[in-house]
């Protein structure tokens, strides 16, 4: 317990709440606070949203309607054959190889459309809609070699299960699985988080913990890649489930066989992605190996074990369920928020390491004072990046930029001139605004505002960091679209044809 607090003493955690499993017993910890400005204190049924870790739930909803379909819905056949034709990706090889499985392992290549999680969809826009636009989306990756994250293909997976069943993904992630294991308190998609059931969520703007709005939080008809809210007694019975329990009160059970379907790790994670959930250099007194993943489920060996595992950092929320089947104990991690770190699944890795060696009788190898540096001293971590951009000019005059850009599947982006930067352009697409300076050439680059602020200035003293670069279209002298990449790194961009101009000057 006393590193446990001295993890969210050194790295500002407000709250945090801990489910320990083991065969039929289990614990819950609650420490610190749901909201800051309240003193409320987090209890076992304080909500916290989790993010992606919707994803293994998403998962094993789909591998419980397998059970129930008498052979209609399965992983390997091709999903065009089971929604028809509303269905279409962006070439016609992989619209009819793609399967259940395919889009569960995040193996199809397609370019993730990640903004959209940040934007959200257009107001009113229908799950039936997203899917009839996936095509929007361009290949990036090689179909089945790559693991490339895609929120759009856990919504194309659910959807399948939707149209088997003539059901909405909601209703049976409540009624076929949440209920059935008495998680009641679980909240699949919540209107409304205001109340004191859920947890506020801070995060790091100029080296401060601000509270981020609730609002911020909407994935529309995204929900099955990442919109629930849990709580660490609810928790309980999700991990006795994944780990095979046979005596679990509840009216629900995944065959073991179906169960390790889902955790079986069959696609290497590229370098970049493994580097970050994997410590299997030499620097590291205890190597935890990650080996795959699965269908909703990464898989690594630590300390012998095969773990069975899914963790997300969103918004400030941070969460983790860890899986010991061989010794019949889960963990599940959650809080919500940190001070600004360039590893921000560090904290909650570290916390689990230490709660895996005592629930398994090892002595924990992180101790109180690298608690407070973790994942130093084993390892150096890089710097905050603090680099000035100094805007260039444009090949053409910032007017010719300004209008309306369209995508039928992530919706309308709005460039208009700024009001306090005569060299800088405003953009507005959903629930994000920024500004636009030129990079030089038809380049520009993005700097986000508004609530979205802490993201390009996490830390005070520190040049703002640009969150995407777009590229506009021009056809001779006049600008017809523009593209959008997931982020200032790259990625296959999204096309946003230009659909409205606007004349008056700068």
């Amino acid at each position: 317990m006393g590193t446990l607090k001295k993890f969210m003493e050194c790295r500002e955690i407000p709250g945090l709440t801990l489910t320990l499993v083991r065969g039929k017993e289990y614990k819950t910890i609650p420490l610190g606070v749901s909201n800051k400005a309240t003193g409320d204190k987090v209890t076992p049924n304080t909500l916290f949203y989790i993010g992606a870790l919707t994803q293994p739930f998403t998962a094993t909803l789909l591998a419980e309607q397998t059970q129930r379909s008498a052979g209609v819905l399965d992983f390997d056949t091709p999903i065009a054959q089971l929604i028809g034709g509303e269905f279409q990706l962006s070439n016609k090889v992989l619209t009819e190889a793609v399967t259940l499985r395919d889009a569960l392992m995040h193996r199809t290549g397609v370019s993730p459309g990640g903004i959209a999680g940040l934007t959200g969809l257009p107001q009113a826009m229908s799950r039936s809609q997203v899917i009839s636009h996936l095509k929007e989306l361009p290949q990036q990756a090689h179909f089945r070699d790559d693991f490339t994250f895609n929120q759009f293909m856990y919504t194309l997976a659910a959807y399948v299960g939707e149209k088997i069943a003539s059901s909405s993904w909601e209703k049976m992630m409540r009624t076929h699985l949440l209920d059935k294991l008495l998680m009641t308190s679980t909240v699949v998609a919540a209107d409304d988080t205001s109340s004191s059931d859920f947890a506020r969520s801070y995060v790091s703007e100029e080296g401060n913990l601000v509270e981020l709005p609730p609002q911020t939080i909407d994935l529309g008809p995204l929900a099955p890649a990442g919109t629930m809210y849990t709580n660490a007694e609810d928790m309980s019975k999700a991990l006795k489930l994944f780990l095979g329990d046979p005596y679990l009160s509840a009216q629900v059970r995944i065959p073991p066989h179906i169960l390790e379907e889902l955790m079986n790790p069959r696609l290497l994670l590229p370098l970049a992605i493994r580097a970050s959930l994997d410590r299997s250099s030499y620097v590291w007194p205890v190597p935890d190996v990650n080996v795959g993943y699965g269908m909703g489920f990464f898989r690594n060996i630590y300390r012998g074990f095969q773990i069975p595992w899914y963790a997300s950092s969103v918004y400030g929320y941070s969460s983790i369920m860890w899986l010991v089947p061989e010794r019949n104990v889960g963990i599940f991690i959650a809080f919500n928020g940190q001070k600004h770190t360039e590893t921000p699944l560090a904290t909650i890795q570290a916390i689990t390491y230490v709660a895996t060696d005592i629930m398994l009788g090892f002595e924990p190898w992180i101790n109180e004072t690298a608690a407070c540096t973790f994942p130093e001293p084993f390892i150096k971590v890089g710097e905050f990046p603090n680099m000035e951009f100094k805007p260039q000019t444009p090949d053409f005059a910032l007017t010719d930029y300004q209008g309306t850009y369209t995508s039928p599947l992530l919706g309308d982006i709005t460039i208009r001139k700024s009001a306090s930067n005569l060299k800088a352009l405003t953009l507005t697409m959903g629930k994000i605004t920024g500004t636009l300076l030129p990079e030089g050439a038809n380049v520009f680059r993005f700097f986000l505002e508004g609530a979205n602020r802490y993201m390009q200035a996490p830390l005070a003293g520190k040049h703002p960091i640009p969150f995407a670069r777009l590229f506009f279209e021009y056809k001779g002298t006049q600008c017809v679209g523009l593209k959008l990449p997931d982020s200032v790194f790259g990625g296959n961009p999204v096309n946003f044809v230009k659909t409205q101009s606007f004349k008056e000057e700068l």
